[in-house]
C-alpha cells in the first residue's frame, strides 16, 4: 500500500491519466513527509538539453534527492509512489508536443502513482541555461 491515496472527481481523469495526477491526495497521520528543494539539470552530462531532456534530468535528481533523505527505502519505485506532490517550473510557454513529452516521462518515472501537480510557466529560472525547475514533496512509512 502506498503512502498516499490519489482522487478526482468526475470529468478530471482524461487529464490525470494524461500527465499522471490526481485532482487531490490524502497523506496518512502515521507518514514521514520528505520534501525536495528545486531540482535542475545541472549536474548531467550533456548539460542541459531540451525541456524534455531538462525534465528528465531533474526527475533522476529529484530520486536522488528523496534516496538520500530516505536510505531505508531501497527500492526506487517506492521512492517515485511515496510523492503525493510536484510543483514544476517551466520557462516560456510549452507546445501541446512538449507537455506530451514531459507527460510521458512524468508516467514512466511515476508509475501507477498519480500526486497532485502544479506546473507553472516562468519568464526565467537560476541559472539562465534552466528550463525546468522541479520540487517535490513525499510521504513515507518508516520500515515499509
Amino acid at each position: 500500500m502506498s503512502a498516499v491515496s490519489g482522487y478526482d472527481y468526475p470529468g478530471y481523469e482524461k487529464l490525470g491519466n494524461v500527465f499522471n495526477i490526481s485532482a487531490a491526495v490524502s497523506i496518512p497521520a502515521d507518514a514521514r513527509i520528505v520534501a525536495t528543494s528545486g531540482q535542475i539539470a545541472d549536474n548531467h552530462d550533456p548539460l542541459w538539453g531540451t525541456h524534455a531532456e531538462q525534465f528528465e534530468k531533474s526527475m533522476i535528481n529529484i530520486e536522488r534527492s528523496l534516496a538520500v533523505a530516505s536510505p531505508h527505502i531501497t527500492d526506487s519505485r517506492q521512492l517515485w509512489e511515496g510523492i503525493f506532490n510536484i510543483t514544476s517550473f517551466h520557462v516560456g510557454v510549452l507546445t501541446k508536443e512538449e507537455q506530451l513529452q514531459i507527460a510521458a516521462i512524468a508516467r514512466r518515472y511515476l508509475g501507477k502513482n498519480k500526486p497532485a501537480w502544479a506546473a507553472i510557466c516562468v519568464n526565467a529560472l537560476f541559472p539562465p541555461e534552466a528550463l525546468v525547475e522541479i520540487q517535490v514533496q513525499a510521504a513515507y512509512r518508516d520500515g515499509k
